[in-house]
C-alpha cells in the first residue's frame, strides 16, 4: 500500500512539473532610437544608408507615404505603389534591404503614413467605408506591395487632421493581417483619439512616437503616459536642438516620468546643415545607458603615455589629460597605422574604454576616428587585440568589454577619419577598472 501511495505521488508531481507553466523573465525592450527621413532615404543613394547603419540609431521611419483617393501611394512626391504593384525605383529597395544587413545598429524599419495638410487618413477612412479591407481592394493591395518593397515591420500613424478611430482600427487591422508586425502612433494633439485607437488595437501598438516639436512643443510625455497607458518615445528637432540639448531634455524626461526611447526629426535638416546623424544617435542613447558602479575612475588620466609620431603643441599627454577644451588632444600625422601606448604603472582588472574623437572636441565629426582596436600587453611590446571597432563616426566611443588584467594598453588606428584626411585625432583615451 505505501509503494503505491509513493508512487502515486511520484505520478501527481511529476504531472504538476510538465503542466504548470513556468513565469519567463522578460528581458528589458531596448530603448528606441529612431530617426525620421524624407527624399534622402531614397534620392541620396547607399551613402546615406551606410551613414544609419553606422549611426547608432535602431530604428529608421521612411517619412512619408502618401495614400490617394484610389489607394495608390506616393512617397512624397513620387508614385511608389499602384494598382497593387510596386512602380518605384529598384534602386530604392535594394538600399532598403541593407539597412539591416550587418554590420548595422538599425533592427527596425518603419513606414511613416500621413502629415501636416494631407488627405491621407481620409481617403483611408473613404476607401474603407466604401470598399472594406479585403485582400482585394486596391488599398490592401498596394500596402501589401509596400511592405515587400521596404521590408517594414510596422506602419506609422502622422494623422493630423482626420482622426476618426473606426478606420484608423480597420486599416491597422488590416495592415498586421497581411503582415506589418506592429501598428505606431505618432501624435501632437487629440489624445482622446489617440487613446481609442491604442485601446482598440491592443498590444498591436508596441510605440508611441510623441510629436515634441512644433505644433507639439508644448506636450509633455508624462501626461500622454498617463491617458495612453504606456511609455512614450518623445522627439524633438535637429533645426532647434543641438545633441546635446536633445540629451538634456531626454535625460529629465527620463528621469521625471520614465520613457521608452526618443526619435529625431529630420534626417533631411541633418544632411543639408551637415550635422553628425550619429552625435543625435549617441544623444539618444546615452540616456539610456546605465554606468556600472565600478566605472567612476578613469584609469588613462595623467598615466605616462608616448605615441609612435605627434604634431608639435598636441602632444599623447594632452589625449589623458581628462580635457577635450582648448584643442586638448593628441594629433598624429605620421602615414600608415597610428598608435597610443599607455603605462598604467601596474596592473589593472579593464571592463570599459572611451574614445572621444574631434566631434567630442567640437572639430568636425568627419574627422571622427573611423577604424581602431584597443590592444593589451604584458610588456609594453608584444600585443594582443582585445576590442575592434569598424566603420565609426561617432563623437564618442564607449565601449564594454569582458574583464580583463593589463598593465600596457595601446589605441592602435588603422582609419583616422571618415574622410580624405590622414590626421588622427584624439581628445581623451579612457579606461576604466572593475
Amino acid at each position: 500500500m505505501k509503494k503505491k501511495i509513493s508512487m502515486f505521488i511520484v505520478i501527481i508531481f511529476v504531472s504538476i512539473s510538465i503542466f504548470t507553466p513556468f513565469k519567463n523573465v522578460q528581458a528589458s525592450p531596448q530603448p528606441v532610437s529612431a530617426i525620421f527621413g524624407g527624399g534622402p532615404f531614397y534620392e541620396k543613394g547607399q551613402s546615406v544608408m551606410n551613414d544609419l547603419k553606422s549611426s547608432g540609431f535602431n530604428t529608421v521611419m521612411i517619412w512619408s507615404i502618401h495614400v490617394s483617393a484610389t489607394g495608390d501611394l506616393n512617397i512624397n512626391d513620387h508614385e511608389i505603389c499602384k494598382n497593387g504593384s510596386y512602380v518605384g525605383s529598384d534602386a530604392w529597395k535594394a538600399q532598403w534591404a541593407t539597412l539591416k544587413q550587418a554590420p548595422t545598429s538599425i533592427n527596425r524599419i518603419e513606414v511613416s503614413i500621413g502629415a501636416w495638410g494631407t488627405p491621407d487618413f481620409e481617403n483611408i477612412r473613404n476607401l474603407i467605408n466604401s470598399q472594406g479591407t479585403g485582400p482585394n481592394t486596391n488599398l490592401y493591395k498596394n500596402f501589401k506591395a509596400l511592405l515587400e518593397a521596404t521590408g517594414a515591420d510596422a506602419v506609422d500613424y502622422d494623422d493630423e487632421s482626420c482622426y476618426d478611430v473606426d478606420s484608423a482600427v480597420k486599416f491597422g487591422q488590416m495592415c498586421t493581417n497581411m503582415g506589418y508586425k506592429n501598428v505606431t502612433l505618432c501624435p501632437y494633439t487629440n489624445v482622446n483619439f489617440w487613446s481609442n485607437v491604442k485601446n482598440k488595437l491592443g498590444d498591436t501598438v508596441d510605440r508611441v512616437y510623441l510629436q515634441c516639436y512644433a505644433g507639439g512643443s508644448s506636450n509633455n510625455p508624462a501626461s500622454w503616459q498617463s491617458a495612453l497607458g504606456m511609455k512614450v518615445i518623445p522627439g524633438l528637432w535637429c533645426r532647434d536642438e543641438s545633441a546635446n540639448s536633445v540629451k538634456n531634455i531626454l535625460s529629465d524626461w527620463n528621469k521625471s516620468s520614465g520613457i521608452a526611447g526618443g526619435f529625431m526629426w529630420l534626417y533631411d535638416d541633418m544632411l543639408n546643415n551637415k550635422l553628425s546623424t550619429a552625435s543625435y544617435a549617441n544623444a539618444i542613447n546615452s540616456v539610456f545607458t546605465q554606468t556600472p558602479p565600478y566605472s567612476s575612475d578613469n584609469l588613462a588620466l595623467n598615466k605616462s603615455v608616448t605615441a609612435n609620431q605627434y604634431v608639435n603643441g598636441e602632444n599623447p599627454s594632452l589625449a589623458v589629460d581628462g580635457s577635450t577644451t582648448d584643442n586638448s588632444k593628441w594629433c598624429s600625422t605620421v602615414s600608415g597605422p597610428k598608435w597610443l601606448k599607455i603605462d598604467l604603472g601596474k596592473n589593472y582588472d579593464i571592463s570599459r574604454w572611451v574614445v572621444k574623437h574631434a566631434g567630442a572636441g567640437s572639430e568636425s565629426s568627419a574627422w571622427n576616428t573611423k577604424d581602431f582596436k584597443l590592444q593589451k600587453s604584458s610588456d609594453g611590446i608584444n600585443w594582443t587585440d582585445v576590442d575592434t571597432v569598424v566603420g565609426n563616426n561617432s563623437d564618442i566611443t564607449d565601449r564594454k568589454v569582458p574583464t580583463f588584467n593589463s598593465r600596457y594598453l595601446r589605441l592602435y588606428i588603422t582609419t583616422p577619419t571618415n574622410t580624405n584626411d590622414s590626421a588622427a585625432r584624439i581628445y581623451e583615451f579612457e579606461v576604466y577598472g572593475k
